[in-house]
């Protein structure tokens, strides 16, 4: 996406609260003009954030799309112009999905965005963001010849903690749509109740969610059960494989990470239980994203930690046990030791 031409048409501000404890909605009734000095400064905030998200979402509904109460008011604003009207229902459809009790009261922003670069066309959007909590803040003031100190609370423009942007394209399809939520683990109501929003399953989404797999099997099966080289190993090949390769295949898969038969059927079993528990089917064969790759790249970058003070880092993925170093014991010291075999000392 291209934000170098975007503008700022409406805005409007609501307050939400927890309808479990009965708190309300504060509804604003007209949009809020947004002088040019706001607008860069409100640009900046609402849509830095989602230059780095590449997880591409759409609404959906178990039965029909337009049951999703998100979907049609946004649908309403692109194609009816029905902004202030249909950014109130949302304020209400968030109020009667906040009924979590940790969920807390907060400010609701709608933002109507013009000339947003989407493939290769200039679109508007919607953003949706939700601001619970609030940061402190010092503010100087005069008075007479003195200078004080006083507090206050306002909005972190730095972070966003719940946004959606919601591109206006493929309504039938349910729109692209950018999400952002730092706190999903804990408050799904904000994608499943609120929006009601579901992956796209591209190229990108796949690799994600297969090397997501195999960081959580290094942790949970590896680390535990197997030697340290053992881990160095499966992380490093991991890597080197979705480097290597255009187009995934499980098949070339498991013939190329590792010739242990028990680490072999232990990544199954992880796999198919990780699949369960996500409900995430693993396709057979898709194409590799290389730029979501070399994000992984570094979650498996491993290391050799060595009682409290040293630490080993293996910074490519060339290093392997029997050919860059060796492990061994030595009787004497009653101690382990690490030798490494190398041509150049840089």
């Amino acid at each position: 996406m291209d934000f170098s031409n975007a503008s700022i048409d409406k805005l409007i501000v609501h307050q939400v609260g927890n309808k479990q404890k009965d708190e309300g909605v504060y509804l604003s009734h007209n949009p809020q003009s947004v002088e040019p000095e706001l607008e860069n400064k409100l640009l900046h905030y609402f849509l830095k954030p989602f230059q780095l998200e590449s997880d591409l979402h759409r609404f959906s509904h178990s039965s029909n799309l337009s049951f999703n109460e998100v979907y049609m008011y946004t649908k309403s604003i692109f194609e009816n112009n029905d902004f202030a009207r249909s950014a109130e229902r949302i304020a209400s459809h968030l109020y009667e999905a906040s009924t979590h009790p940790k969920i807390m009261m907060g400010e609701l922003l709608i933002v109507h965005f013009k000339d947003i670069k989407f493939d290769e066309d200039f679109r508007d959007a919607i953003g949706i963001y939700k601001v619970e909590k609030k940061d402190m803040f010092f503010k100087v003031l005069k008075n007479n010849d003195s200078l004080t100190l006083s507090t206050d609370e306002g909005i972190n423009a730095s972070k966003i903690e719940k946004g959606c942007f919601i591109i206006n394209d493929d309504a039938d399809d349910g729109y692209h749509i950018y999400n952002i939520d730092i706190h999903q683990k804990v408050t799904d109501y904000w994608v499943n109740k609120f929006l009601s929003i579901s992956p796209i399953e591209n190229d990108s989404f796949k690799t994600k969610q297969f090397m997501n797999m195999c960081k959580g099997f290094v942790d949970e099966v590896v680390t535990p059960n197997y030697e340290k080289s053992e881990q160095v190993d499966f992380g490093n090949s991991c890597i080197d494989f979705f480097e290597k390769n255009e187009n995934f295949s499980q098949k070339d898969f498991f013939d190329e990470m590792t010739s242990s038969e028990n680490m072999q059927e232990d990544f199954r079993s992880y796999r198919d239980k990780y699949a369960d528990e996500s409900s995430i089917s693993f396709d057979d064969d898709f194409g590799i994203s290389r730029d979501d790759v070399k994000k992984y790249k570094n979650s498996f970058r491993a290391s050799i930690t060595l009682d409290e003070n040293i630490q080993i880092k293996f910074l490519n993925n060339t290093v392997q046990e029997g050919r860059n170093y060796e492990k061994g014991y030595d009787e004497e010291s009653g101690q382990f030791y690490y030798k490494f075999f190398f041509e150049d000392e840089y």
